[in-house]
């Protein structure tokens, strides 16, 4: 940064005088003076020479010039990339979720929220529940998105059931039961994402118990659009929620069945949030919460046959 010893130097040097500079100034001549006369004892140099019709660089006053031109130049270039990193800080929102909410649920809400508050920007981070809510805590993250099962929390600004069902294509033999129980998984392949996901934290927890032994985890992935993938080509089944398969259920190429174990209606998807944040980020909150409870209400899963279901009782 520029002294104003420096700053008032470059304004004698821009004006020819002293008076001239004062006036920009708007100080007393007296006091851009004692500046000038500052740097001339700092430099050992006379920096002007004093003549009829105004103030003239000598030598050293030249090179002095050049050099605090050149400061003023960076420390306007400095202050104006302080000035955009401000701006970029207070625009940018960082968001973290896991990946099946990432790829089908933000997408619409952010495009949306763009077209009303074009300057904001986004950074997604993809990462399971543990992860997202340590980040949004240590402040690495703005907002977060994660399934949990157990309701609220000390950074939990909004919250949306959200059960585990068993989650197949529609000519999958257990498609046409009413509800799925573990032992209806046990004769066919399941698919699942990796340890640290809820629906794994709750199969893992039931095969511990005894209930899930046997039950063939053909598939395991730490990608849910793998796991997807292969629910949708294949026979086998998978644990996931409806919100973020919604597409999918609503154009009949995956089908969801409800789980008859009460453990696996238990599980919310959590908007976790810090405080304090910039006003574009929290409207951003707002509107995310909105748009999830938009979605929640949409989500209608077609019932199995009616014979079938009757049958399951």
């Amino acid at each position: 940064m520029l002294s104003t010893a420096h700053r008032y130097f470059l304004q004698v040097v821009r004006h020819g005088s002293i008076k001239n500079a004062a006036v920009s100034l708007h100080v007393a001549p007296s006091a851009v003076s004692r500046q000038v006369a500052k740097l001339e004892q700092q430099c050992g140099a006379d920096l002007f020479e004093r003549r009829p019709q105004g103030m003239v660089l000598t030598a050293a006053g030249e090179l002095l010039a050049s050099h605090a031109r050149r400061m003023a130049i960076d420390t306007e270039q400095a202050l104006r990339e302080i000035r955009n990193l401000h701006r970029a800080e207070m625009t940018l929102i960082r968001i973290g979720s896991n990946e099946a909410v990432a790829r089908n649920l933000l997408p619409a809400i952010i495009g949306g929220f763009r077209q009303d508050c074009p300057e904001a920007e986004f950074q997604v981070h993809v990462a399971s529940p543990g992860v997202v809510a340590q980040k949004v805590r240590d402040g690495g993250l703005d907002v977060g998105l994660a399934f949990s099962l157990h309701p609220g929390g000390a950074q939990v600004r909004h919250e949306i059931a959200s059960p585990l069902r068993a989650i197949m294509a529609p000519h999958h033999p257990l498609a046409v039961l009413a509800s799925i129980t573990i032992g209806d998984l046990r004769p066919h392949p399941v698919g699942l994402t990796d340890s640290g996901f809820t629906a794994r934290l709750l199969f893992d927890h039931f095969a511990e118990q005894g209930e899930g032994q046997h039950i063939r985890l053909t598939y395991s992935s730490n990608s849910s659009s793998v796991i997807r993938a292969l629910v949708e080509a294949g026979d086998a089944v998978t644990l996931a929620g409806e919100l973020p398969l919604a597409d999918a259920l609503e154009a009949g190429t995956l089908v969801a069945r409800p789980m008859a174990l009460p453990a696996f209606e238990a599980r919310y998807l959590q908007v976790l949030a810090g405080a304090g944040l910039p006003d574009t980020t929290e409207r951003f909150v707002q509107r995310l919460v909105r748009e999830l409870d938009a979605a929640a209400a949409c989500v209608r899963v077609p019932p199995p046959p009616c014979a079938i279901a009757a049958r399951r009782g």
